[in-house]
């Protein structure tokens, strides 16, 4: 019988056992499953690896690859920035810090906008907008879920929309997404009127007096042009309200993702515009008003 590795060795067992003790006394919730994935990061494995092969020696250069991560972890370095990625609608996306990173919460949006198409997701007529895009997340999987839409994505920064770009290669849509550098609080100067079936935007809402109060793993890393909503949060809907209606088709749908105790003032927005019925708030897992939308009036 094999002697078991000296307790001090270098196992992945041990290397975790340290890690997650660190991540833990610097508040880090969910400490043993980011350790786990920062380690299968560094090794190449699935997350699943490291307790299948808990003995497993690590090199130099991998343990000190690992404790690096670690420490970064712990100066609240965000995980999805650390390994470059995050999974939205069971996908891998390319992250770093000129994106926001997606959040579980706002798959609600293509599940709306499933819900709406009904059986339509394959009509080569429809066409999608996604407003302040960032990673690109929401333009893929639509681009994905209705395979002969065409879609335009837009957004304010270069670098976010050269990370859309990539994720739309790595997801085979490029072909089908134009990504355009726009500013969604100017007039709006799109290719033609009436254009759109569907319209989302998941668009800065933090009130700018709170940014100061989010998570410092918030505030310190993520992008402030894609968190700052001005001074109650709701500057963006206001403008894509007014400017997003003459680029809906009769019938068409304006979806929104919104910060919490704001979907209705953001009906109330939508209400007062006229020309948009069939209003209505949905709510996240967590029982959260989290998704608004609205119909361009069919009369």
């Amino acid at each position: 019988m094999m002697d078991s590795p000296p307790k001090n060795s270098v196992t992945l067992r041990n290397v975790l056992r340290e890690a997650v003790n660190t991540l833990s006394s610097n508040h880090i919730e969910q400490a043993r499953l980011e350790a786990k994935l920062l380690l299968a990061y560094v090794l190449g494995l699935r997350k699943e690896d490291i307790i299948v092969y808990p003995d497993r020696e690590l090199t130099d250069s991998q343990e000190e690859k690992f404790q690096q991560l670690v420490e970064r972890r712990c100066r609240k370095e965000p995980l999805a920035y650390i390994v470059g990625q995050r999974e939205f609608w069971s996908l891998e996306f390319e992250v770093n810090s000129k994106v926001l990173i997606p959040r579980p919460e706002t798959e609600g949006m293509i599940e709306r906008l499933l819900n709406f198409a009904g059986d339509k997701t394959d009509e080569k007529a429809i066409r999608i907008l996604d407003v302040g895009t960032g990673s690109g997340v929401l333009a893929i999987v639509a681009a994905l879920e209705f395979p002969k839409a065409q879609v335009t994505a837009v957004d304010i920064s270069g670098d976010a929309l050269e990370v859309a770009r990539k994720n739309s290669i790595r997801h085979q849509v490029a072909e089908r997404i134009e990504f355009l550098e726009m500013d969604l609080m100017r007039d709006w100067n799109l290719p033609e009127n009436g254009f759109f079936n569907y319209i989302l935007s998941n668009p800065p809402y933090i009130p700018s007096k709170e940014l100061g109060l989010l998570m410092s793993d918030v505030r310190d890393y993520e992008p402030r042009e894609a968190l700052d909503g001005g001074a109650d949060g709701l500057d963006c809907y206001r403008c894509i309200v007014a400017n997003a209606f003459p680029y809906l088709k009769t019938g068409g749908y304006l979806i929104f993702e919104v910060g919490d105790e704001q979907a209705g003032l953001v009906k109330q927005s939508l209400q007062a515009h006229g020309g948009l019925d069939a209003i209505e708030t949905f709510q996240d897992l967590s029982g959260r008003d989290r998704i608004v939308s609205a119909r361009r009036a069919l009369g």
